[in-house]
């Protein structure tokens, strides 16, 4: 069964207007650069959300991580406007802090009000072997802040809004497959921009590690006849990115969720 297909949903090439909740200032180049270098590319609204401000993101005690934080929002900055981010809005819990997922979902509730997105992009907090607390309670706070948008709950948050779908990455259960084969470099080139995560030895191997998952993703998409596409015609090689795509409906007491 597919929901959004039942509801009219519009497929998430053509959404008009995204929302993407990152735990940290890197998450969305990472997961998504490509797909949303192509938003850019059709005129879309790109809001970039981020739940925490990044000071762990260093192992160094040279810097204070005050001093992180201002190096890490500036390159948050120099990515987003090579993926076309037309507002930041920064969520300020501490990187790796005690922050609870209700804490969460009022700031992200009343985001969601005020933004009111045709989709909201985000981390898959049900990845089984996600180990950072970051993600976990991004992904699921996510989830829990677009039900209690829709409806009279929190109300001195603002007039309610229903999202109508939600697209997770790093995601074990992808649905959808992007092909991202023509703006590969530029979502590289905005990974890049966070040069104190990637201007390092590891770089090659992350690359490499970027790139062939990419390049499965494309074929398993292939396969499944799944990957969506820009062009008129498919190769039998490319890269993509994968998404588990979901309706607002999938989100309670829908069991068959991890099977749409």
């Amino acid at each position: 069964m597919n929901l959004r297909n039942i509801l009219k949903l519009p497929p998430i090439l053509e959404v008009k207007n995204v929302l993407c909740v990152q735990p940290h200032p890197d998450d969305n180049e990472i997961g998504a650069g490509g797909f949303l270098s192509i938003l850019k590319e059709k005129g879309a609204k790109i809001t970039f959300v981020t739940v925490t401000d990044g000071r762990k993101g260093l192992p160094t005690r040279e810097i204070t991580h005050d001093e992180i934080v201002k190096i890490r929002d500036a390159e948050k900055r120099k990515a987003g406007e090579i993926l076309g981010v037309t507002e930041f809005i920064d969520l300020g819990f501490e990187d790796g802090g005690n922050y609870t997922i209700d804490s969460l979902i009022e700031k992200l509730v009343r985001t969601f009000r005020t933004v009111k997105p045709e989709l909201v992009l985000t981390v898959d907090g049900w990845a089984p072997y996600e180990a950072h607390p970051d993600h976990e309670k991004t992904g699921k706070g996510v989830t829990a802040a677009i039900l209690a948008a829709r409806n009279l709950s929190l109300p001195h948050l603002g007039e309610p809004f229903s999202v109508p779908q939600i697209a997770f990455y790093a995601t074990p259960y992808p649905n959808t497959y992007i092909d991202i084969t023509n703006y590969w470099e530029n979502k590289i080139e905005a990974i890049k921009a966070h040069t104190s995560q990637f201007d390092n030895p590891n770089w090659p191997f992350i690359y490499e590690f970027f790139y062939e998952q990419a390049k499965e993703w494309y074929k398993e998409g292939l396969v499944k006849g799944k990957l969506k596409s820009e062009k008129n015609t498919l190769n039998e090689e490319g890269l993509a990115e994968a998404f588990k795509v979901l309706s607002i409906w999938e989100l309670h007491m829908f069991p068959n969720a991890i099977f749409s």
